[in-house]
């Protein structure tokens, strides 16, 4: 019989899948739209919506990719598992969108060198339209997969999506302005705008990425949560040295716990049992080490060793 967790992570693993299948399916359809827009408006902006669609299809071939392997059980070589490839597909987004935007702002300010006038605005007014709807809804469905699983290589591929919707409320804006004033310029404006917005974006999915790479501590607010559910075990006096990490979707908790030195040893796995079993309430994917130490016992803790070390 399988356990609630295992249960989660079998749900959890199927909407990841189909988050990524959705995320390929409309990085083509706007791909093949905003082309036939492009050719007719000739608008660099149009260009601009054009180069980042064709950069989700990227990302969103590295994202299927990172969860595909992140969802692998752990192996002989992998004990922790294969939950790092998410981070590390989050990491090639962010260097496909610095990409994009170098050539993006090298073409818009081309364009500003030498104007050219846009042609056929109506077309690019329905084709964002249909790019803006298409969006929204595969924004709403991976948050929807976030909120559950926590991916982080769905997180940035989601963080890019939201990028793109601001992107072609840009190119809107951008054919409104010229169709209204006439003016040139409005066009490679909007796309400098965007390829510094998405520069900004891919640092942020960069800087996420790199933390769970690095294994950073989980946010104190959490750390204080675990602390508090370990403690509220009756036969917890006490404990020290927690580590805490986190890959995709996974939680990695290992503590020291303190308890009476007169517990048989088969208690004191009762109670570390108890403890994961509690922790798993809060955290259904978490993975926890508990080590059982006998109350005063003493020992050259890493709670002090990294106290000495920030006294200095």
């Amino acid at each position: 019989m399988m356990h609630r967790h295992e249960i989660l992570a079998i749900g959890n693993a199927r909407l990841r899948r189909l988050a990524t299948y959705a995320s390929i399916g409309v990085a083509l359809a706007l791909i093949v739209s905003k082309l036939g827009a492009y050719l007719m408006t000739d608008s660099v902006a149009m260009l601009s919506s054009l180069l980042d669609s064709t950069i989700d299809l990227l990302s969103a071939l590295v994202t299927a990719f990172g969860v595909a392997n992140a969802l692998r059980p752990p192996d002989r070589q992998h004990r922790f598992g294969h939950g790092k490839a998410e981070p590390l597909a989050a990491l090639a987004q962010a260097a496909f969108i610095v990409g994009s935007s170098v050539l993006l702002g090298y073409e818009a300010i081309n364009r500003i060198v030498h104007p050219h006038d846009i042609q056929h605005e109506a077309i690019g007014y329905w084709i964002m339209g249909f790019a803006i709807v298409l969006t929204l809804g595969l924004i709403k469905f991976q948050h929807l997969v976030i909120k559950r699983t926590s991916s982080i290589a769905i997180g940035a591929d989601r963080l890019h999506y939201m990028g793109d919707l601001m992107i072609n409320v840009a190119v809107i804006g951008a054919f409104a302005l010229h169709q209204w004033t006439g003016i040139l310029w409005f066009d490679p404006v909007f796309a400098i705008i965007v390829a510094a917005s998405l520069s900004g974006m891919a640092l942020h999915i960069a800087r996420h990425a790199l933390d769970v790479l690095m294994d950073k501590e989980l946010p104190e607010s959490d750390r204080e949560k675990i602390r508090a559910i370990v403690k509220s075990h009756p036969d917890v006096r006490g404990l020290h040295d927690m580590r805490t990490r986190s890959d995709s979707d996974r939680v990695f908790v290992e503590l020291h716990v303190e308890m009476d030195g007169d517990k048989p040893l088969t208690k004191a796995h009762e109670i570390s049992e108890g403890i994961v079993a509690m922790l798993r309430k809060e955290y259904p994917n978490a993975d926890v080490l508990v080590h059982q130490d006998p109350l005063g016992h003493f020992e050259d803790r890493l709670d002090e060793q990294i106290a000495r070390r920030e006294a200095v």
